[in-house]
C-alpha cells in the first residue's frame, strides 16, 4: 500500500492506494492532489483567488464551466433533502460564524432573516447573480466532491483499489485481495462500518465545533431552513455510491434526524453507548 497526504479545503487528507507499481500508485495520487487543489480553486470561499469567493465579492459573474456543474449538482440535492442541506445560504452561514467566533449566538430574527435570502439567479448563459447580504458555501459538499473527483482520477490511472480521505468525507475503490467490500473505523471509538465497493462514508456532528450556553449545547451545523443552530445534536454518518451524495445527505441528517435519504444511500445513528 502507497500513501500520500496533504492538505484539501483546510483540512488534512490522505490517499492511499493499493497497487503492485508504485510509479504507477505515485503518479495517480499526485494527479489526484492536483485536481482536488483545482477544485479548491473553484469552491472555496475563503481564498480571495478563489472562484466561489470572487462571486461572493462581486455578487454577478459568469461561472467557469466547473463551478456552474458544481452548482447545478448542489442545487438538486438541495431540492433532495428538502432545504436541509443548502449550499447557497452562505450569507447566514457566515454570520454564524462571525458570532461562534466569540463564543456567542446569531440572534435569532437576524438568522430567520438570512435564511430568507433568496438563491442566486442562474442565467441561460451562465452567469450567476447572488442576492445582496448572501454568498455561496460549498462547505457542506466540498470535500465530497474533492473525493469524488480524486477517485475518477486514480481509476483513469489504473489505479482501482484505493481510499480518499478528506478528514470525515472517505471514498473508497474497489477492496484489496478481492475482498468484497471494507470495514471502516469511525470517529468513535469501537464502531466500525462495513462501506461496499465503489461508495463513500461520511460524517457529520458536533464532536468538537459547538458553543455552550446556559447547558445547551448549540452545534456548529445551522438549519438552512429557519436559520437556527442545531441543538444537542449527535454524530450521523451517512454511506452512499458518491462522497458528494454521502457529504450533503450527512449534512441534511444532522439538520433533520427524520429525513428518508433516496434509494441507495443508507443514514446510520450510532449506538448510544458509544457516544461520548
Amino acid at each position: 500500500m502507497f500513501s500520500t497526504e496533504s492538505i484539501i479545503m483546510g483540512c488534512r487528507s490522505e490517499i492511499r492506494v493499493w497497487s503492485d507499481n508504485e510509479q504507477v500508485a505515485f503518479a495517480a495520487m499526485r494527479a489526484a492532489w492536483e485536481g482536488m487543489n483545482k477544485l479548491e480553486m473553484t469552491l472555496s470561499d475563503w481564498n480571495p483567488q478563489a472562484e466561489v469567493a470572487q462571486l461572493n465579492t462581486q455578487r454577478k459573474m459568469k461561472l467557469s464551466p466547473e463551478l456552474l456543474t458544481a452548482a447545478r449538482t448542489a442545487r438538486k440535492l438541495a431540492r433532495s433533502t428538502g432545504g436541509a442541506f443548502d449550499f447557497e445560504k452562505g450569507g447566514l452561514f457566515f454570520a454564524w460564524r462571525q458570532y461562534r467566533s466569540k463564543g456567542e449566538l446569531l440572534d435569532s430574527v437576524e438568522a430567520q432573516r438570512l435564511a430568507m435570502l433568496p438563491p442566486a439567479h442562474l442565467s441561460a448563459d451562465g452567469f450567476a447573480e447572488l442576492a445582496s447580504g448572501n454568498r455561496w458555501d460549498f462547505g457542506g459538499i466540498g470535500k465530497g466532491m474533492a473525493a469524488d473527483l480524486a477517485g475518477d482520477i486514480l481509476r483513469t490511472h489504473g489505479c482501482a483499489h484505493f481510499q480518499v480521505d478528506c478528514s470525515g468525507d472517505l471514498l473508497v475503490g474497489e477492496a484489496p485481495h478481492s475482498e468484497s467490500g471494507w470495514s471502516i473505523a469511525t470517529e468513535l471509538k469501537g464502531m466500525m462500518l462495513p462501506v461496499p465497493n465503489n461508495h463513500a462514508i461520511a460524517c457529520s456532528g458536533d464532536l468538537h465545533q459547538f458553543v455552550l450556553k446556559d447547558g445547551v449545547r448549540y452545534s456548529h451545523i445551522i438549519d438552512p431552513r429557519d436559520g437556527q443552530a442545531v441543538q444537542n445534536q449527535l454524530l450521523t454518518f451517512v454511506i452512499a455510491p458518491t462522497a458528494t451524495a454521502a457529504d450533503a445527505w450527512a449534512t441534511a441528517c444532522s439538520v433533520d434526524p427524520t429525513q428518508i435519504p433516496p434509494k441507495g444511500i443508507r443514514f446510520i445513528s450510532p449506538p448510544s453507548d458509544l457516544v461520548p
